[in-house]
């Protein structure tokens, strides 16, 4: 039953770490089996519309880490306190060769590589976007859901052991009791 909250994922991961058997695995590892379970179960990613403020430095600024795609920006000018002026996206093939000062002002943008380069050399911009909903440290929210929880705990602690157990360094009664609660839980999730 899925109850509407969230949970970080990076909790659910280092409850995985902290177990015996987990001694020697790596957060990338465990990352990469968790978005395994998720795509498997086919759970999906909670996103949400965030705002943000930014400032434009060189004509430059660093789009936020968990955008998804660009709603809009407005330039709130070299203060931040003036008017908004919706912006639009560039077509101008040459955009960001050259400076923009010996043309007339227009308000435009573009993305690439995770900059945001404006035709104004300074000031604030205002971004609306869909982002994916992370917690503070940047980790995604999944569903709070005990099957989910579980199911992801035992399919990441099974994928991690599945290597051990086939190098002979897990017990087949281990590797079985992990194979049984991943199933069910999976299941279940």
């Amino acid at each position: 039953m899925i109850n509407g909250l969230q949970i970080s994922l990076g909790n659910i991961i280092w409850k995985v770490m902290r177990n015996p058997l987990a001694l020697e695995l790596t957060y990338e590892q465990a990352a990469e089996f968790a978005l395994e379970f998720i795509r498997l179960v086919g759970t999906p990613l909670i996103y949400i519309d965030e705002i943000k403020k930014l400032e434009i430095k060189n004509y430059k600024t660093s789009i936020p880490t968990n955008i998804i795609n660009v709603r809009g920006i407005r330039y709130l000018g070299t203060d931040g306190c003036q008017d908004p002026i919706a912006m639009r996206y560039a077509t101008d093939l040459y955009h960001g060769s050259q400076d923009n000062s010996d043309y007339p002002t227009e308000y435009t943008y573009t993305l690439q590589n995770c900059v945001i380069t404006t035709s104004q050399k300074e000031g604030f911009i205002e971004i609306s976007y869909k982002a994916l909903s992370v917690d503070e440290h940047g980790y995604p929210l999944v569903p709070d859901n005990e099957s989910f929880k579980y199911g992801l705990e035992y399919f990441i602690l099974h994928r991690y052991v599945e290597q051990l157990w086939m190098m002979g360094k897990i017990q087949d009664k281990v590797f079985k009791y992990l194979s049984k609660k991943r199933d069910w839980y999976l299941g279940q999730a």
